[in-house]
């Protein structure tokens, strides 16, 4: 029998992420060992007993568990020769210093093939990289019909202004150029044209006033410098939702940080705070129509897309190239963040359509739980890795 150690118990989304992959792979006949790190010592013990037959993988989510030593300056995966599976749903240049420590065997998967290519150029000692998309969650018994549901529409992710300025780095340490004036510049090349990603963004700005860098510090600097994609997702997230409200739609909203808007009170908005993540899909549950942002994945998808979609309800989300290559027409409905003033008919197109929605709804269901469960991805990283075992 295969072997897998899972690491949990820093964030309840990523956690709901790896206990739907350990149930498809449980579904593989996999044995499974949970690594609590909030029960460290308890964990440890467990684990002592579970190395003692061999292991195919240590799988986790965004690092967590990946640096532990119990030795001093010495990786517990590399003493015990156990290879990683850390899959990204941030981009890379959030974890800098971890994807230059990573245990010798790693494998880093990545929810966008940008994110790949972006491990390719700057982290070319990591072993093995690659894209593993996003996996949705069926958590409603019975799928309601949309005709039936009470919320129009659904939008549910945070408002990360406040954030952007928590992580904004001392601009006056950049004694080689004027960092404030790189990020406004870079900032609003990103407003301008949002099909750019944050680093081609920053690059584009730092060559503009005369930086050149080796590819060694060009990676600390857009890992410094990272906050101005966090403006740009939040400028998108709030003009989006307040053109909706402003033309009349009713927008509930779930998420921290949207009491900073001073257009919250809006009649037409519903703001319920930060929820947890299992809540967020049973509100999915009751929704018309769930919105989504990408956070500036122009080339990945997001769980939000295919939540909504096993939950019964229309998808409408920004586009991305990864979307537009795993959507046939029929399942969601793509729209440009340089034409959101559309959005509004596009919406109301729906809602005064209940068939056309549910049609769109049923569509997206059969095809997120066809291509886009955890239990398909748990099969597609089986197939990569321990196919031939």
């Amino acid at each position: 029998m295969k072997r897998l150690l899972f690491f949990v118990g820093a964030y309840d989304t990523l956690d709901l992420f790896s206990a739907e992959l350990q149930k498809g792979f449980a579904l593989l006949q996999y044995e499974i060992l949970v690594f609590q790190i909030q029960d460290m010592a308890g964990s440890l013990a467990k684990l002592a007993e579970f190395i003692k037959k061999p292991v195919q993988a240590m799988i986790t989510f965004n690092n967590l568990g990946l640096h532990m030593e119990l030795e001093q300056g010495k990786n517990i995966w590399d003493q015990l020769q156990i290879p990683c599976v850390n899959i990204l749903v941030d981009h890379p240049f959030c974890y800098h210093q971890a994807m230059q420590t990573l245990p010798l065997q790693t494998a880093v998967l990545c929810i966008d093939r940008n994110h790949m290519k972006y491990l390719g150029r700057f982290y070319p000692q990591i072993p093995v990289t690659g894209c593993l998309y996003h996996a949705g969650i069926e958590a409603v018994s019975k799928r309601r019909p949309i005709a039936d549901r009470r919320i129009d529409v659904l939008y549910a992710g945070g408002f990360a202004r406040s954030f952007a300025e928590h992580i904004m780095p001392d601009f006056n340490q950049y004694m080689e150029f004027d960092a404030k004036a790189v990020c406004q510049d870079a900032y609003d090349a990103m407003i301008g044209h949002p099909s750019k990603t944050t680093e081609q963004a920053l690059e584009e700005s730092l060559l503009a006033a005369g930086v050149s860098v080796t590819d060694d510090r060009l990676k600390a600097i857009l890992a410094d410098l990272h906050f101005i994609e966090l403006y740009a997702v939040s400028y998108y997230r709030e003009t989006m939702i307040r053109t909706l409200v402003e033309a009349g739609i009713q927008v509930t909203i779930y998420g921290a940080g949207w009491d900073r808007c001073d257009w919250i009170t809006n009649p037409n908005v519903e703001y319920g705070g930060k929820i947890p993540a299992y809540r967020v899909l049973e509100k999915m549950g009751d929704a018309k129509i769930v919105l989504n942002t990408m956070t500036w994945f122009k080339d990945g998808t997001h769980e939000r897309v295919f939540n909504g979609m096993l939950q019964g309800a229309a998808v409408v989300s920004d586009r991305s190239m990864a979307l537009q290559e795993l959507s046939d027409g029929s399942d969601m409905l793509l729209f440009g963040l340089d034409e959101i003033e559309q959005l509004p008919k596009l919406v109301k197109g729906l809602l005064s359509n209940p068939a056309a929605a549910q049609n769109m709804a049923d569509h997206g269901y059969e095809r997120a739980k066809k291509y886009h469960t955890w239990a398909i991805r748990a099969q597609e990283l089986a197939d990569a890795f321990w196919k031939t075992d």
